[in-house]
This record gives C-alpha cells, structure tokens and sequence, in this order.
C-alpha cells in the first residue's frame, strides 16, 4: 500500500546547490509535448529553475538511455505528467521507477486520467498496457521482474496528493496549473533540510538487529547502549531508531547532550530541566540536582517512555538523568549513544551495542553519494574513490565531509590532489581527515567556521541571529554559510536552528587551541569559563582574542515559599507574640539568602578587556560589570548582556562599531542614559526582548543602519518614538506582546525596506498608521488580537504582502475593497475576528493559498468570488455563521484543505463539490448536514473525511466506495443507522471511527474487504452482531467496541446475551480489544489463544462464566480487564508478561490461580470478590504496586499473611476490610524535620474509612476510585500542597476498610518537604462522595536506610526492621 499519509519529500537546500538539474520531466510526449510541456518548461525557465527535458526522446518509447537515468539522479526534484499513454512507454516507466528509487520529491499530475487508476494499474489505460508488458515478460521481451517493479513506482506516484488535470482544451486551466508547479517548485528549492542525515548506507540491518533487542512488545525496562568512535554514526542509528518507534510510547523524547563541562552542578541541572521540558512540558523548573532526579521520577513512573540521550560524556550524568532502571513504567525503553564504552554501568545498561565503521562496500556507496551524487563512482574516478574510502577509515562523516569536499571537482588532477592530502595525514586519524575539509576554505570562511565552531554553536543560535553577528563583523555571511552546508561541515533543520557535529566542532576547536596550547590569552577565541575567568582575573587578555562566549545562567537559590511573606500575612491576620518573633526570624533567614544571591552573583572588571582591541564578539550573560567601560574595546561588533543589571547603559560605553546589540531580560530602563537620547549609528540588531522596565526607546534618527529591533514583552512601553518612522534600512520590527501600546508612529513614510512587522498582542493598539502603504516592501503583516477596527484604505498599496495576520481582532468588522489589489498574498487570516462579510474583491488575489475565517461568529456568507482563487489549497470556515457554500466552490480545483466544521447553520455541500478534484481533507464536524451529495465520490484524492457529531446525518452515499484514497473516516457521534456496502471498496482505509453513533446497528458485509484497516472504534453503537467477513480483517490492530455497561442501581438487568463471535480468532494483528458489556455469555473458545499478538483485553460487564486454559499462549498480553464478570467462577492459569488484572466486583469468583509467575504484575484489583479465599503467590509479585482487595469479606488470615516484604516493598496502593493502623504511625499532624545525612525517601498514609450506603449516590456506584480525603503540606499554617488519595475500590458493604498509599521520593508530597513543614489528612469539604467517612489515619515518614534491607529479617528486634517487614508482621497480625 502506499504510504498516503506521509507528507512529500522536501527538498534539501543544500543538496539543490549541488545537482545540476533542478526538476526533472517525465512525460509522454504524444500525449502533453504540445504543448502543456513547452509551456511547463519555459515558465520553469523563466524563473531561474534548472528543468530537465527529454527533447531528444521525441520518439522514443522503449529504451531509456543511460543519459536520462544520470539525470534523474542529478534532479533534486521530479514533475511527473502521466497521462492515459503514459504507461504504455517502458521509458516512461523506467524513469519512474528511477524517480521513485531516488526518494526525493515527486510532483505527480494526473493529465486526463484517474489517480486510483493510476494507484491501482487500472482503468480504460493502464490496465491494457500493464497486461501488454507482462505477455512480453511470457515472450522474453522484457526482463522479469521489471513489470513488477513498474507497478510499485505507478503506486508511489498515484499515492501521492498531487494535480489532477482533466481539462486540457482550456488555456487558463493549463496557465493555472503551470503556475502552480512553478510555485511549488520555487518554494522547494527554498526549503531547508529536515533530516541529519539525508542519505545513509546500511542503516536498514542495523536497526533490525536493534529492533529485535529492544523488543517493545515485551515487558521490563530496557536500557541499550549505543558506542563507537565519533563521526561513525551513532546519532544517526538513534534517530532511525526514534522514528521508528514512533507510535509504540506515550511519551518520545530524543535529547542531545549540549552541555561540555557535564560533572558540574549547574550543567546537569541544566540536562535536567531539559529532559523534564521534553517528558512534561508544563512542569516548572528545578534548580537542584535531587530535586531533578525527583522531577523526572515523578514523569518517568507513571507512563511508558522512550528516551534516547545523545552523546553522553559521563555515568554522572546517567546517574542524574535516568538513575536506576526501577524509576521507569514497565516498558519503557532508553537508548544511550556514547563515544564511552565505560559510561555506560552494567547496572543500569542491560544492553550494548557497538557501532562500527561500514563495509568497503557501503563506505563506497555513501562516499560516491556526497562526491559524485551517484550509487557508485563512474569508471572515471572508481580506483581514485577506493584509495580514498580506504583511507578515510570507513567513518559515515568522514566519508560525507570528505566527499563534500569533493562535490563539483571534476577534474581527475584535483581528485589525485586530495589524494595526496590524505595520504600525508595519520592513518584513519578523523580530525586531519575533517581538516582538509576546512583548509580548501577561503580565508573568510576559515573565520566563519571558527566562529560557530568555538562560540556560536555552544549558545544554541538560531541559523539568522548567527548571520546578524557574522554581517555584523561584516563578513559575507549568507555565501559562507552556504559553503559550509554544501561541505557539510554545518546543518541547518526546519526549526532554523544551525548543528554541527560534535567532532567537527572538535575539530574546529582543536585548530584554536593548537594557536597557542599554553596560554589561552593568546588565542582567537575563548569559550571555556575556567579560562577565561582566568584570563580576566589575571589580566592576560590580548590583541589575538577574537570572541568570548561566557554565561553565567541565573538561577533562584531558594524555590521554597516566602516565610517571611507567610509570617508577615500571619503576623497582620493575627497579631501577637508569637506570630511577631516568627515574623522576625523569618525577615533575618531573608536577610542571610538575599546576601547569599548577591555572593552568588558573577563579577567581573571591565579593565581586562582594555587589551582586547580585536574583541569582535562578546558575550556575558547574567553578569554585573565593575569599573570604566571605555575599556570595553571600540571596534566590538557583537554584545550579547542578557540579564544586564543596569538601568541604563553608562556615558564611556562607545563602542562605535557595535552592530549587533542583545540586552534581552534585562533591568533596563532606558538604554542610553540622559547624555544621550540616540542610539549607536552603526547598529544593525538591537533585542531588548522581555525588558519589562523599558519605558521607551530611544531615537533613532542618528542609526543608518539598523534592520532589526526586537521588543518583544516590553510592558510598559506605550508609545514608540517618532523617529522610528524615518528609518529607511529597518526589515524587521517585532513588537509582539507589547500590551501597554497605545501608539505607533503617525507617519511611516520612511519605512520602504520594512518586511516583516509584527503588532500582534498589543491588545490596547487601536488603529494602524494611515499611510501604512508606504511600506512597499511589506511581506508579513501580524496584528492579531490587538484593538483595530479598521485597516487603512492605503494597505492596497502593499504590492509585496503574503500575509496578514488578523486573528482575535474584535473590533473588526470589514475589510476595505481594496483588498484584492493585494497581488502577492498568500496567507489571509482573520480567525475569532468580528468581521461581518468578505469583500468581492477577494477574488483577485490570485496567489492567495490560505484563507482562513474560524470562529467568525457574525459572518454569514462567502462571496461568489472564492472559486476564483486559484491558488487556493486551505479553506478553513470552522465555527463561522455562514449558511451554504457558494456553488462556485467547485471551481478551486486545486484546493487540498476544507474544513467547515461546526458551523451550525451549514445544512448542505454544493453538488459542485466534484469539482475539488486535489481535495485531501474534508472535515465537516457538528454541522447539520443532513446527507453528503453524490457528486462527493468524484473526490479521487480524499484521504480524511471528519464528521463527528452531525447528528442529522443518518446514511452515507453509495458513492463514498469510490473515494480510493480514503485513509481516514470519522463519524464519532454522528446518527447514522447503516454504512454502505461500498465502503468495503476502500482498500487503502486505516482508521474508522464510529463512536457512539447510537443508530448503527449492523455493519455491511463488505467490510472484511477492508485489507488495510489497522484501527476500529465503533464503542457505544447499537451493533449486535458481526457480520461473517468480519474475521477477514487480517490488518486490524485495534478494536474497541466496548457499550455502556448496565448498572444494577438503575434497575436494569443485563439484556439477553450472545456467544463470544468464532470470527474473532482470525484477528491475527490485533494488539488491543475491548468488548466490555457486549452482552457475551458462556466460556471464551479455546481457539482464542490464535490472537497472539494481543496486549490488552477487556471483557469486563459480560455474562462470561468461563476462560480458556489456552490464556498462558498470549505471551503478549498486559492488560486483562473483567470487572463485573459476575458469572465468572475462576481465573485459569495466566500468561506472564501481565502487568494489570481486573476481576473487581466478580462477586462469583471463587478460585484464583497461583499468580507466582506473574514476576510483571503491577495492578491486581479483586475488589468486592467476595468469595474468594486465598490469593496462592501474592507474595511473590515484587513488581506490584497496586493491590485492591477492598469488600473481599471471604479473606483468610493465609492472604494477609502473604504479604510478604518482597509483596510490600513496591506496593504504592493497598486496600482490604480492617479497622486498624499500625501502632508505630503517628495519628496527628507530622512535623518533618530534617535529619543529619539521611534523606527522606518517602511518606506512607493509611487511613480507615467506612461508607454509608443507605445514602444514594450515584458517583460512588460508578467511579471505582473514593473521592474526597486529601494530604495537605502545610507551613506555618498556609496550605502548600494537597493531593487527593488515590482510594481505589468501592466496598459493598458498610464496613470499615484499610487504605495504604504509600509515596516514594519523587511525589511533590515529599520531594517538596523542608524542615518545619507539616502533613496533615482532611476531608474534602464539601463531601464528594455522600456515605463517607473517615474514622483514624496514619502518617509515617521513610528515611534513607529505613526500607532497604535485602536479608533476612527473623532474628532481628522490632527496632531494626524494615518498613515493608514491619508491615508485613502488621498484617499478618489483623
């Protein structure tokens, strides 16, 4: 199947710099040469794009020459035409096959003909010609094999969303889609790569050798070491395998260790804080290591994870980031990389790998693709590429800077040069390897590359702020840092952000170092802190020093609510004695940590620098300067002061060629102080980002240079001076959040090189300057959510506008007509604005893409207009009050995107629907729409259809059936009473939702036709039965078909019941099934052992009195739930990868088998099985931490006795029928207070509570959890924290129950503990649960050494046992 939901390949930049050709046509020249081609390829032409076309094939129809295959290869982006004849070409086919082969992207056009048919190799066409080639494979014509493979490339491409084209006697449909194509392309060969690596040679085995260890079906937790030599691709391995993974966890993390100097404090803090951010993002930072570990404990233990740390140093940082193995859920996995083999401790690493350089072959092959863009290296250069592979060692970066290095040297002499050059280097040795690459840059270059290697790397800049310094330097930035991509010595992703690798870096650093080994003061650049602090310290700063990177990341020493501001709110709510000498202790400890934070504080002097004449790039964050700063060196381009402490920047700061100046989070007030009000005349950045206390800015009519200004989060500023206005150079104004703004210059008229202006979350901004069409190079216009009612009638002005942001604008209630004058626009948003109606004149801005207008409450219609958007792809309505979609709609055939969800007064589509013939999604949520029309089948590239919750719709078209790229069908909540049987035609369907729709009461019988579904929901439905093909869906992974379960309070009885469905063991796929209250009766069939790939199975609130003893065959099964099976009499024999039992309120259960061999289980919940008498191997199940045997009146003492310590020392909830707390839990409030070397590990809270259930409530009957007696941590009488306990299991009986909730370190209820603070147990006020009450509770606090003890215990007195043997004897005892 193909892959639709895979979005196309983009194209990476740097690999466009290298290839010759641009585009690559594929056509079949009789049907489109003449002239859709000629056209094509001129408009192409005409715009700088380097096309590729055949016009030597003109006749030709069987043999493809070599020539064209070379070509493919060097195109970084193919236009497929296929046409009805286009199959009948082998040429034709063979350049697909070719295309395809390539993996880079694929623009298909589907000219005359249908895509399925395409897809499918059929059709009036494609049909005839593929069965014409195979009597040729009969007749020996065509090689076998290739017909086959012909039939995969036409199913790549007719999987792809791309242009389909029926109309070819139309000029302007033909004008239309040429356009498109060139845009396409254009926007491409802008883009940036996405991936590290974008080519790789044997990557496939090894992550299958990987896969296999980490086995993610299987339980534990799995920890895999990754090592080898740097540069052999070890993060590489990782992110195939992260993308691999993708969809097997709750929770992905991929982290890069960035941080060198990895032993100290403030860096592992640093790891700490960002591997938290990844697992939890809303989670607040920490500022300790213990409180890191216990942040990360507390994520990691509740959810299955996959982490993959890159590029670990240390077994420090190990032990910081991923501690123990015990910390994480079942079945996490964490994949390590390290170039240290003894970073990686057999206690915690239960997995290694070594990482070893390619094969001669495979290092040939990715050497040969970065030289010579080519498999294998052509004749001409084979011997020359062997020598060299040979001695670059086999290393994947070796192999792909090197061979960079090589790229568009064509000549053989340059190619025995570099021979030469490797030859004189130290066998294998990467660094020289890497430096050949550096020393063929020009002198420019070299400094560039010194500069992000030493500095700019280690700050985590953005690719434009990095280019800002370098033009700052005034350097030609832009071409340097295209050269250093084409060598790949640097890489820039999606996200902007610029990466290099580390042994580049390594490298890059080495070469500085080597300027002076001894005395760092004497070299170019400095980034190590010891150094340069000593450098500044003893004044041994010199001329040589280039750049210093030094930052000094603030951080808070005392996290811990104010006493001082708690006893002072005490002291005035009550005031005595007491509450004073509190209040005055509390002031003094403030006193002291305020002291201590300004000790804390970096100091440095500015006299130092004053050597320093080539200081170029500065950086000092978070550190307060002392002394004169005329000795800050005058020629400094670059000053990054982030958190300077200043109000203003002092008189003898002249640092005349300052280009690029950063003073984000920072005190300023204002940033030149009363001697002067104008800022610096060669300035080209200034960010004052996040400057809270900036007032106002200064003026600027002095600066002829700045392009940039950044006043992000500037609260206070209500005005901008006037002098901004005149600055002619300005590109890019951000003013975003700037909440306080009430002005903006009046007049703007010098603004004509402005691109990019950003207003957005001013909310106090009324209106825009009236002359804002004097911005003539205006692309970005963002005002949302500020106070504009209007937009000035000169915007029509802005020829160059793609885009304006108007989203949240509530005071706007129209557009001016001259909008359509806008000619460049692509992007017109106007989401939860006020805006009334859409202009006509809309219509003309024949580039626009996106419209977007959800949530636009009080606009009612859509102009006629739209359909003459011919670019369109995104029509986004959700939300909106229009009424119908105008019929010209069918017009925008190369529309991708329609989403008219809840718009309430939307009852119909328009039959001219048929017309969006590139239409990919449709998503139509909670409208009224009655029926979809007909015409929706003609929809041959629809891959999602979303409905959910029309509740007018009760019947789907027969035509649905022929939308054969459907991946996706939602009708959650929708009313439908059937399917169509068509729907089984959907070959390529992966996901059907049909959650609650109530009216559904059978499945057509077509549906095991549907090969490729992987996931079914159809829970809450009226279906009953399933129809016999059902057993056919060989595909399906997920099926959840679960019903409301019937509730006995609410006086029904189960309905009658059916026999467990025979279909149901042919669904060799399925991992989870849930068919909890479907009415199913009698005893499981053996035969159900066949779904082995099963991992979680609930058949809770079914009539089910028996289970197979075939169970223990489902080695993969975790979960297995049947609450309220209330015929159900014993549990057989169980598999033993479980993890979670439910059988609560299975009051006929009778017998439990032996569970000792469930060594995995967590959860075992046999609440209200009141029958049952003895639990045979509970004391062996050391992984449980969840036992809930609530309302288990039959209980003997052999069950509480087998409680053993190894059963209690993980145990995290326990519940039974008792009435007694240990007699060594304190029964009031608990003072913690803090002990010498010993650390508290943990608080234990056992409660005994008792339920009236005379008293009807409904919520306890149903939850399964009682809800409302809360942990409180209390300081001096000021609730801190509280946490709800987590009583799960409802008794059915009126007596008294004993709940333990034990919490380890990492829970905020003790990981939050300081000495003084108090716990306490309330109920929640008012009840949650009516009937409850709490009769006594416990408190008892774990520190180190108190439970850790392995050995035996029978000899020992009372005073020296563990915790978990002490509660072991206690419940023995009851």
């Amino acid at each position: 199947m193909a892959d639709h939901n895979i979005a196309d390949e983009a194209i990476s930049s740097s690999e466009v710099s290298r290839l010759r050709w641009h585009v690559f046509l594929s056509f079949r020249g009789e049907d489109t040469r003449y002239p859709f081609i000629d056209k094509l390829y001129t408009s192409l032409h005409n715009k700088g794009i380097r096309a590729f076309r055949d016009d030597d094939g003109l006749g030709r129809g069987d043999d493809i020459l070599p020539t064209l295959l070379d070509a493919i290869e060097e195109s970084a982006a193919s236009i497929v035409v296929i046409s009805q004849n286009y199959a009948s070409s082998r040429s034709c086919l063979e350049e697909l096959s070719k295309i395809c082969e390539c993996k880079r992207l694929i623009l298909p056009v589907f000219y005359q003909v249908d895509p399925s048919d395409v897809r499918k190799q059929g059709g009036p066409f494609f049909g005839k010609h593929f069965r014409e080639h195979e009597e040729k494979v009969i007749e020996k014509k065509i090689e076998e094999g290739k017909v086959k493979k012909w039939r995969e490339a036409m199913k790549t491409a007719g999987g792809k969303a791309g242009y389909v084209f029926q109309d070819k006697d139309s000029n302007e449909a033909q004008a239309k889609l040429i356009q498109l194509l060139v845009k396409r392309v254009l926007e491409e060969l802008d883009s940036t790569p996405l991936n590290v690596a974008p080519y790789t040679v044997g990557l496939d085995s090894r992550i299958e050798e990987l896969m296999s260890r980490l086995d993610v079906r299987s339980n534990g937790v799995r920890v895999l070491g990754l090592h080898g030599a740097g540069g052999v691709g070890k993060t590489t391995l990782a992110k195939a395998l992260y993308n691999k993974l993708v969809g097997s966890f709750q929770c992905l993390v991929f982290m890069k260790n960035d941080r060198e100097n990895s032993e100290i404090d403030d860096d592992l803090v640093y790891l700490q804080n960002k591997l938290i951010n990844h697992l939890s993002p809303n989670k607040p930072p920490v500022y300790e290591v213990d409180s890191g570990i216990s942040a990360i404990k507390d994520v990691v233990y509740e959810k299955q994870v996959l982490v993959i740390l890159d590029d670990i140093r240390n077994v420090r940082q190990l032990e910081v980031l991923i501690g123990r193995r015990d910390w994480f859920f079942e079945g996490s996995r964490i994949i390590i990389t390290t170039r240290n083999r003894d970073a990686l401790p057999e206690h915690l690493v239960n997995g290694f790998y070594e990482v070893r350089e390619l094969s001669p072959t495979g290092a040939l092959q990715l050497f040969s693709y970065h030289a010579l863009r080519r498999e294998k290296p052509t004749e001409r250069f084979m011997n020359l590429s062997k020598q060299m592979v040979s001695l670059t060692g086999g290393l994947p970066l070796a192999l792909e800077v090197f061979g960079s290095f090589l790229f568009e040297r064509w000549r053989i002499e340059e190619w025995k040069d570099a021979l030469h050059k490797l030859e004189r280097i130290r066998p294998h040795n990467l660094q020289d390897v890497l430096k050949i690459s550096y020393d063929g840059l020009d002198v420019q270059e070299q400094r560039i590359f010194l500069d992000i290697a030493c500095l700019f790397i280690k700050m985590e800049m953005k690719r434009e702020d990095i280019l800002d310094a370098l033009k700052g330097c005034g350097f030609r930035a832009e071409i340097a840092v295209t050269v250093l991509r084409a060598r790949s010595l640097i890489k820039v992703f999606e996200d902007n952000s610029l990466w290099m690798h580390d042994q580049i870096r390594d490298m890059g650093r080495q070469i500085v170092l080597d300027e002076s080994p001894v005395d760092p003061g004497t070299r170019s650049r400095l980034w190590d802190r010891d150094e340069i602090m000593t450098v500044l310290k003893d004044e041994k700063g010199t001329r040589c020093i280039e750049g210093i990177v030094l930052d000094f990341e603030g951080k808070p020493i005392v996290q811990d609510p104010s006493g001082e501001r708690i006893s002072r709110e005490n002291l005035q709510r009550k005031p005595n004695f007491t509450s004073a000498l509190t209040y005055a202790k509390e002031k003094y400890k403030k006193f002291l940590q305020d002291n201590a934070e300004k000790e804390r504080e970096a100091l440095l002097c500015t006299k130092p620098f004053e050597s320093m004449v080539n200081l170029r790039l500065l950086q000092i964050n978070n550190v307060r300067l002392e002394g004169k700063y005329k000795y800050l060196p005058a020629g400094l381009k670059w000053l990054q002061w982030k958190g300077c402490p200043l109000k203003a920047l002092p008189s003898d700061f002249c640092p005349r060629e300052l280009a690029v100046l950063d003073l984000s989070r920072s005190g300023i007030e204002k940033v030149w102080g009363s001697y002067t009000s104008k800022v610096a005349e060669n300035l080209m950045v200034m960010n004052l980002s996040r400057c809270y206390n900036l007032a106002a800015i200064p003026d600027l009519s002095g600066n002829h240079a700045l392009e940039k200004l950044i006043l992000v989060g500037c609260k206070k500023l209500t005005k901008i001076h006037e002098s901004l206005g005149n600055l002619s150079t300005l590109l890019h104004l951000n003013l975003r959040e700037c909440s306080n703004l009430i002005e903006f210059p009046t007049d703007i008229s010098g603004l004509k090189n402005l691109e990019i202006l950003i207003l957005s979350d001013c909310s106090k901004l009324k209106e825009l300057p009236t002359n804002i069409g004097s911005m003539k190079s205006l692309k970005e216009l963002l005002v949302d959510n500020t106070a504009i009612a209007k937009l000035p009638e000169s915007i029509f002005r802005l020829t160059k506008l793609e885009k304006i942001d108007l989203n949240h604008c509530q005071l706007l209630r129209r557009l001016p007509n001259c909008i359509g004058k806008l000619s460049s626009l692509k992007e017109l948003s106007l989401n939860d604005s006020a805006i009334e109606e859409i202009p006509d004149s809309v219509g003309s801005l024949s580039n626009l893409e996106i419209l977007s207008l959800m949530w636009c409450g009080s606009l009612t219609a859509i102009p006629d207009s739209v359909g003459s958007l011919i670019s369109l792809t995104q029509l986004l309505i959700n939300g909106s009050a229009i009424k119908e979609l105008p019929i010209s709609i069918g017009s925008l055939s190369y529309l991708k995107r329609l989403s008219v969800g809840n718009c309430k007064d939307l009852s119909k589509l328009p039959d001219s629907i048929e017309g969006l013939a590139s239409l990919v999604e449709l998503q139509l949520d909670g409208t009224p729409i009655t029926h979809l029309p007909d015409q929706v089948g003609a929809l041959k590239m629809l891959r999602k259809l979303e409905m959910r919750n029309c509740k007018d719709l009760r019947f789907l078209p027969e035509s649905v059936g022929s939308m054969l790229a459907l991946t996706t069908l939602n009708f959650v909540g929708a009313n439908i009473s059937e399917l169509p049987e068509s729907i089984g035609m959907l070959e390529n369907l992966i996901i059907l939702r049909l959650n609650k729709c109530t009216q559904l009461c059978k499945l057509p019988s077509s549906i095991g036709n549907l090969k490729s579904l992987h996931h079914l929901w159809m829970e809450e439905t009226a279906v009953t039965e399933l129809p016999e093909s059902f057993g056919m869906l060989s595909s399906l992974m997920i099926l959840k078909m679960a019903k409301k379960p019937y509730i006995e309070l609410s006086g029904n009885s189960m309905p009658n019941s059916t026999e467990f469905p025979t279909s149901f063991s042919n669904l060799c796929s399925l991992i989870e099934l849930n068919a909890c209250a479907w009415k199913l009766c009698g005893k499981i069939p053996n035969d159900f052992a066949k779904l082995s790939s099963l991992e979680s199975l609930n058949l809770g609130y079914n009539n089910i009195f028996s289970l197979p003893s075939s169970l223990t065959g489902l080695f993969n099964l975790k979960k297995l739930l049947l609450p309220y099976c209330k015929e159900l009499k014993s549990l057989p024999p169980l598999p033993s990868n479980l993890e979670e039992v439910n059988v609560a309120n299975c009051t006929a259960l009778e017998s439990v088998s032996d569970l000792s061999n469930l060594e995995r289980l967590q959860e075992l919940n046999l609440a209200n099985c009141e029958k049952v008498v003895d639990i045979r191997g509970l004391e062996c199940l050391k992984s449980l931490t969840k036992l809930h045997m609530c309302g288990c009146k039959a209980f003997s003492s052999m069950v509480k006795s087998r409680l053993s310590k190894v059963c209690l020392r993980n145990i995290r909830t326990l519940s039974m029928p008792g009435s007694k707390i240990p007699d060594w839990f304190s029964r009031e409030v608990v003072r913690f207070s803090e002990r010498k070397n010993l650390k508290i590990k943990g608080v234990i809270i056992c409660v005994v509570v008792s339920l009236d259930l005379q008293i009807q409530d409904d919520l306890r009957d149903q939850d399964p959890i009682i809800a409302g007696i809360e942990a409180i941590l209390v300081k001096m009488n000021k609730p801190l924290y509280t946490i709800m306990l987590e009583l799960k299991g409802v008794p059915k009986t009126h007596e008294d129950h004993l709940y333990l909730c034990r919490f380890p370190d990492h829970r905020p209820i003790v990981s939050k503990l300081k000495d003084g603070y108090e716990i306490s147990i309330i109920e929640h006020d008012p009840p949650i649960i009516k009937g409850l009450k709490l009769k006594k509770y416990g408190i008892h606090l774990v520190y180190e050494d108190d439970d850790d003890y392995d050995g035996d215990e029978e000899s020992l007195d009372e005073s020296q046992l563990s915790i978990s043997e002490k509660l072991s004897k206690f419940f023995s005892s009851l």
